[in-house]
């Protein structure tokens, strides 16, 4: 998807693209310019594989804040057009150099929101990283996977009534049983009371051993003090997510705000990005200011440039 803010320049070099965009002088950089530079490099002599040729056109801006793409992936194109427009709205340029500055600021503006959806998808996942190792999320991790064991253990008595009637199924549904009441034992903080009552009812079950079929009566008490047990994992796991919100908070403070190589580089490029556009900002009034007294409504050509604007395919 390219959007072109007047006729193709693809034979420009790469690096007097670059030059323009660094001293932001009053003549914006297309589009087309951009998109063009990112296909081919402006026929520079850097890898000529396809997987090479991607993989460079990103060195530049890992993040794709200040590099030529106008897209990244999962961008949607329809959604970029939108965000222009909005800016063509508030703005209203009468001009063309007017609605290429505009134009300049919009982009500038989608790649600020871009680093913010970065930056908040690096800080959940440095805050996840550390949560994980802290043992009140370790203690999560254990619960809800003993009340997944307890739950398809309550479940099968329940879906399939009678026991099973052959020595293969009933091993492995009791072996299932034994290896949930092992998992039980282990979890800190459990009532020792409530496992002990799914492990009595085990044990009334293999009285004689491990039978070719179960007693029924055993085999719904089964069911039954699993069902008690989910009951009481559920609580657990309640109160234990609950305690993990102020912990989120402080690991906020105590690790992300301390600083991380990663976020100030997020952080290094946002500054940019803003200087940037306060740049852009001081075009556009410069703009306004010179041609005050001289321009007059020039609906159709501003019109004429915002269909050019549009994303094609």
């Amino acid at each position: 998807m390219t959007r072109a803010l007047g006729p193709s320049t693809s034979s420009f070099p790469h690096e007097q693209i670059q030059q323009e965009n660094l001293k932001m002088n009053a003549t914006a950089r297309t589009a087309r310019q951009s998109a063009t530079s990112a296909v081919n490099g402006a026929k520079s002599r850097g890898p000529r594989t396809q997987e090479g040729k991607s993989r460079a056109s990103l060195n530049a801006a890992r993040y794709g804040f200040s590099a030529a793409h106008l897209l990244l992936p999962g961008e949607e194109p329809e959604a970029y057009e939108e965000f222009m427009s909005e800016w063509f709205a508030t703005l209203a340029p009468t001009t063309i150099p007017e609605a290429a500055s505009v134009a300049q600021l919009a982009d500038t503006s989608w790649k600020i929101e871009r680093l913010s959806r970065v930056e908040n998808g690096q800080m959940r996942a440095r805050l996840e990283e550390e949560l994980e190792k802290t043992d009140e999320h370790k203690s999560v991790v254990l619960t809800r996977r003993a009340l997944e064991m307890v739950e398809a253990l309550a479940t099968t008595v329940e879906a399939i009534p009678s026991p099973p009637n052959d020595a293969e199924r009933t091993n492995a549904f009791l072996t299932g049983a034994e290896m949930t009441v092992g998992v039980l034992r282990e979890l800190p903080d459990l009532p020792t009371g409530v496992v002990e009552s799914l492990a009595f009812a085990l044990n009334v079950a293999e009285e004689d051993g491990r039978p070719e079929q179960l007693d029924a009566i055993s085999y719904k008490k089964l069911g039954d003090m699993a069902k008690v047990v989910k009951g009481a994992l559920l609580m657990k796991l309640v109160e234990e997510e609950s305690a993990l919100g102020p912990l989120r908070e402080r690991l906020a403070v105590e690790v992300l705000l301390l600083g991380d190589e990663e976020l100030r580089k997020l952080e290094k490029a946002r500054r940019t990005l803003e200087g940037t556009m306060q740049r852009q900002l001081a075009i556009l009034h410069q703009l306004r200011t010179e041609l005050a007294n001289t321009k007059t409504e020039n609906t159709s050509e501003t019109q004429a440039l915002r269909v050019k604007l549009r994303l094609v395919k």
